[in-house]
């Protein structure tokens, strides 16, 4: 017997207790879909040859880093990754079935995300990439358009190369997908040692030290009404999240998503993307709020202390050596010559560091996590309500968390938990129901609407949708 025949209806009674007391829509933001590779593999065909389809075959197994090893510094991968319940299993793969049971699990509407396209994005050869993605970009029109009142699939773009990006983006537009997701970054080879790839590799975040200029990319989201959407994957092969345990994967998966969604979010920043691009909506996904946080006070400290003002404080060539030396000798100590202390000017590779962010102030900080940076989190993340108190946060900042359930992935045990564990906030009185309703509604309509004014049209929703805008 499975867990939802079990004791689905005390759940089911709960779930509606809730959405007695609420009087809103919930959006899941970051569901997932569980491909059938043999589905893929055929689409793959289908769109680009047998060739490619073979290509993907043999290149799947090579995506993930598996058990991990010590000896060639590779971390372990997922293991036993998915819920064993057939229901489960099988809503996750069956956008039909998932579509008629939103509804029990007291979900309006969900944009879902794919899972074996995560590690499509990041195939280092481009015939095989390209192929892999459109096929699959697809098949997601394919399985989930029919269903597009409840749910919306995210078209995989790939970001090796600005042209292959921008070209699936019209392709996604004409299927008539409506949300775009990215990697949050890239793995290319070091010059000095391409053998050694992807042990040795350069992560191009597309921001600050990108070896391309993406702008055409973002203005292609821009123009074609995509909200950017940026979801990573802990332990694939080549996209190294920094964390390396070669025996423990759970080691790697705490905080490995927050990693890298705040590398990829400081790379935009100090890369001048959002201020060159400030209608543009981000969103982080899967890693939480929690770095968010933590990244807006480091950047308005540096802003401070390392920004074109501030920096001035450091100069080396304003230390008044003699004063100094006079004081240590007062006290005994010897008065080391100052190219040991410091440069007495600036090295020639010292620069205003924040000169390609383009912004002016702190207050543009504030701006791009307030207006443009949305953050996706788990139905049990515990810093949803540190996000949302604006005197709590840095600059008196209140940031734009959105309800994201992973239902899909082994961190969502039951199919029917999320919505209840998200409620538990205001039950604690840590969100009060207008939070709450931020959480897990405007955000994401907020999100999407940005991009696209009609993202909504059509949907379950869209008149609840109208009406939040009025």
């Amino acid at each position: 017997m499975t867990r939802d025949n079990r004791d689905g209806n005390a759940r089911r009674r709960q779930i509606e207790a809730i959405r007695g007391r609420i009087d809103h829509p919930i959006v899941d933001a970051d569901a997932h879909l569980l491909e059938s590779v043999p589905m893929v593999i055929d689409a793959v065909e289908r769109t680009a040859g047998r060739a490619a389809a073979e290509g993907l075959r043999r290149t799947i197994p090579t995506l993930f880093t598996g058990p991990g090893s010590r000896e060639e510094g590779i971390p372990r991968g997922p293991w036993w990754p998915s819920s064993t319940d057939a229901l489960y299993q099988a809503t996750v793969m069956v956008p039909e079935l998932m579509a008629e049971r939103l509804d029990e699990f007291g979900v309006d509407f969900a944009v879902v995300y794919p899972s074996l396209g995560l590690a499509l994005c990041t195939i280092p050869d481009q015939e095989v990439r390209l192929a892999s993605i459109r096929g699959l970009n697809a098949l997601l029109a394919e399985l989930c358009l029919e269903h597009a009142r409840l749910l919306t699939p995210a078209a995989v773009i790939p970001m090796h190369a600005p042209d292959e990006a921008i070209d699936e983006l019209h392709f996604a537009k004409e299927l008539g997908l409506k949300v775009a997701m990215i990697p949050p970054g890239v793995a290319r080879p070091l010059e000095a040692y391409p053998e050694h790839f992807p042990l040795l590799a350069h992560m191009d975040r597309f921001g600050i030290d990108s070896a391309h200029d993406y702008d055409p990319v973002w203005r292609t989201f821009q123009e074609l009404g995509f909200s950017v959407t940026a979801h990573g994957a802990v332990a694939l092969r080549y996209l190294p999240g920094g964390r390396g345990s070669p025996t423990n994967y759970s080691y790697n998966h705490v905080l490995g998503h927050g990693y890298l969604m705040s590398e990829f979010c400081r790379s935009l920043v100090y890369g001048g993307v959002p201020m060159r691009f400030p209608d543009l909506p981000f969103c982080f996904l899967e890693g939480g709020v929690g770095w968010a946080i933590e990244t807006l006070g480091a950047l308005e400290e540096h802003w401070e202390k390392r920004g074109p003002d501030g920096l001035s404080e450091y100069d080396p060539s304003r230390l008044d050596h003699a004063a100094l030396a006079e004081i240590l000798e007062r006290y005994g100590f010897p008065h080391a010559p100052p190219e040991m202390i410091g440069e007495t000017e600036r090295s020639p590779w010292a620069r205003d560091e924040f000169e390609d962010s383009g912004l002016s102030g702190e207050a543009d900080i504030a701006r791009i996590f307030r207006e443009q940076f949305f953050f996706g989190c788990e139905s049990d993340d515990v810093t949803v309500h540190r996000a949302l108190d604006a005197p709590g946060n840095p600059m008196n900042v209140p940031l734009q968390p959105i309800f994201s359930s992973d239902i899909g992935h082994w961190d969502v045990a039951h199919l029917d938990d999320p919505v209840p564990q998200s409620y538990r906030l205001v039950e604690r009185g840590q969100l009060s129901k207008e939070a709450y309703r931020a959480f897990v509604f405007d955000e994401a309509v907020a999100l999407h609407t940005r991009a696209n004014p009609d993202f909504f049209a059509g949907t379950a929703i869209e008149t609840a949708v109208l009406d939040s805008r009025d």
